[in-house]
């Protein structure tokens, strides 16, 4: 891209993933597919020309230009607010998914519940989902924060069975740097409130049902660490 063509660029934006894994999640569930979901309140116009520079573990930026294709607003329930980004040509990633896929050894998901039977059934569900997956199973919180480190990709946390150990699994995975996305499942309003407030990227009810366990396990994984924009309509950093 020229530098004249950067000058006319009216927004960019900064992207930052977790780890290489979490940019395969979002390549194979969107980006492959020439979009982009950016989880953002802010409110972009459709049809506003952005650059995307994207930002991996182990490769060097990847910088895309796309288009504002749709928004979904905070008063949308269906999903997070964010911006529906169309991609004008992912060519670039070619090279770079083809490295990191060379080097790809599987993703670290912890499951915690209190009931063997529950957790036996969800790690099972977890590896028809991600069959690359390495489950790990913690039958309690203290077994769960022996095994939370940032080597773990996804936490997935009963909060039923222990609302104490799960909230507190919660927050110890949040407090670590880079954070574990987590998913967070229960059935109690109350507690879904409370496993928020403690930073669950997603809830999901308990048990969830295969389809609605897909889609938040899909979703935060594939959520990026940070979101930076700049221009007429700065994002504001991704939560």
């Amino acid at each position: 891209m020229s530098d004249r063509e950067h000058d006319r660029m009216p927004y960019a934006v900064q992207v930052e993933f977790r780890t290489a894994s979490s940019f395969l999640v979002a390549y194979s569930v969107n980006l492959s597919r020439g979009g982009l979901f950016l989880e953002t309140e802010a409110e972009i116009p459709t049809g506003t020309q952005t650059e995307v520079t994207m930002h991996v573990p182990g490769t060097q930026p990847i910088t895309l230009v796309g288009v504002v294709a749709w928004r979904r607003g905070t008063e949308v329930t269906d999903g997070p607010p964010g911006l529906g980004i169309e991609l004008v040509d992912t060519t670039p990633l070619g090279a770079v998914i083809d490295a990191l896929v060379g080097r790809f050894h599987g993703m670290h998901i912890l499951v915690l519940s209190g009931d063997r039977q529950d957790r036996t059934t969800l790690a099972r569900s977890i590896k028809s989902i991600i069959s690359t997956a390495e489950i790990m199973q913690a039958a309690d919180a203290s077994v769960a924060a022996a095994l939370m480190t940032t080597e773990v990709d996804l936490a997935v946390i009963d909060i039923d069975y222990d609302a104490d150990g799960g909230l507190k699994t919660l927050q110890a995975a949040k407090q670590l740097n880079p954070p574990v996305p987590t998913v967070a499942i229960t059935s109690n309003a109350k507690l879904r409130e409370h496993a928020r407030v403690a930073g669950a990227d997603e809830l999901a009810t308990n048990p969830p049902p295969f389809a609605e366990l897909q889609v938040v396990l899909v979703r935060a994984l594939s959520k990026p660490l940070v979101v930076r924009g700049s221009g007429p309509h700065p994002v504001p950093p991704a939560t």
